[in-house]
């Protein structure tokens, strides 16, 4: 059993889910970087989770109206409101396929390679 403390594992989340909120509703969701949020409600106010920069705690606000969209930079607890009342979709990010993962590291080592590799050669 997973604490309540501990973010959620990706095998955890679904790759999808509608958060309904009645009226003025507010509810927590934790979601992973490069989540993409889809309001479909008059409005919607997004409150990323904190991070620190440069010594300063700084949360992210942004207000969506019916129809918009937004991608969510960092891992942690977004807040979501609607004011009125709405449904906001989240989407979780695809984790690449092995060829495209494969690919990546071939070319990382090649990269590395490159750099250290002796000047004349």
């Amino acid at each position: 059993m997973q604490s309540p403390w501990q973010a959620p594992t990706s095998d955890t989340l679904p790759a999808s889910q509608t958060v309904r909120l009645a009226s003025g509703q507010t509810m927590q969701v934790w979601l992973p970087g490069g989540s993409l949020l889809v309001c479909h409600a008059p409005s919607a106010r997004i409150l990323q989770a904190p991070q620190w920069i440069c010594d300063q705690l700084v949360e992210q606000r942004s207000d969506l109206g019916d129809g918009q969209a937004m991608g969510i930079e960092h891992a942690g607890w977004v807040e979501i409101t609607a004011p009125q009342g709405g449904e906001v979709l989240c989407l979780q990010p695809q984790a690449p396929s092995w060829p495209e993962s494969l690919l990546a590291a071939c070319k990382r080592l090649l990269q590395w390679r490159q750099r250290a590799a002796p000047a004349g050669r």
